[in-house]
């Protein structure tokens, strides 16, 4: 995959996760930090980490949600808070949240009911967002060619 397809993928990762497709979102993001090579590979794990802990949750597999949030804020966290054209103090911040009521809500119940907080969005910070149809999305992966 080229740079420009390579980017595309990225951003159709950014919208799987602002639209709650965690798994397809962690497909996506996955493709392009297998091929990256740079400082940004811990930045795009983090973002997987991210989507796949919300993928837990969802599930409700709340321990293993609570474990890839603490590996996902520990990747973002090395990274400023305007990353690239990213928000990341916010996306951090709300991670933060999401883990500490984890923490709670387990510490009170191994069978808690659900966490009364929004989910988190990447947000550009310019304010744009590349948006993909739910069609365009998925005919893109299931037409990939996996290895």
């Amino acid at each position: 995959m080229n740079i420009e397809g390579l980017d595309s993928e990225f951003e159709r990762g950014i919208s799987l996760f602002n639209r709650r497709e965690f798994y397809k979102c962690h497909d996506s993001i996955e493709d392009v930090w297998l091929q990256e090579s740079s400082d940004r590979q811990a930045f795009l794990q983090g973002l997987i980490q991210a989507a796949v802990a919300f993928h837990h949750y969802q599930n409700n597999k709340w321990g293993a949600a609570r474990s890839m949030l603490k590996l996902a804020l520990n990747n973002l966290s090395s990274y400023p808070p305007k990353f690239e054209k990213f928000d990341l103090f916010n996306l951090v911040k709300s991670l933060t949240a999401w883990k500490n009521a984890l923490d709670v809500a387990l510490q009170k119940s191994p069978r808690p009911n659900q966490i009364d907080l929004v989910y988190p969005t990447i947000k550009h910070l310019d304010g744009t967002e590349k948006r993909y149809t739910r069609d365009n999305i998925d005919s893109k992966l299931e037409n990939r060619e996996y290895s």
